[in-house]
């Protein structure tokens, strides 16, 4: 695995964790094999050397800033933009000292 992979992925690993414990987020949007997967019956997981279901991370070129786009799941009652902001706003403090300057993107996909 190379250094840029083995960043991207660290990056995505800090994401996840910290989008899925901001308040009012269900969990983060399960991938395509997540959905097909017969053993889940809890929040979506990402296997182990994957990049968690849900973020996306990436450079526009090679040295620039990270990109990161959050994809998540809302608990029912809560409203998206409070939260959207919440999981920006906690992503973007976690990266602050191992990927300054990132881009952070929240979507939401659903409300369950």
């Amino acid at each position: 695995m190379t250094a840029a992979a083995t960043g991207r992925d660290a990056v995505a690993g800090t994401v996840a964790r910290v989008a899925a414990d901001v308040p009012g987020v269900a969990f983060l949007r399960p991938g395509l094999a997540d959905l097909f997967r017969s053993s889940a019956r809890t929040a979506p997981r990402s296997p182990a050397g994957r990049t968690p279901a849900g973020v996306r991370v990436s450079r526009a070129t090679g040295s620039g800033p990270w990109e990161v786009d959050v994809q998540i799941v809302l608990r029912r009652g809560h409203r998206a933009l409070t939260v959207a902001r919440a999981v920006r706003d906690a992503v973007t403090a976690a990266l602050s000292e191992a990927a300054p300057g990132a881009q952070v993107t929240v979507t939401v996909t659903n409300t369950v």
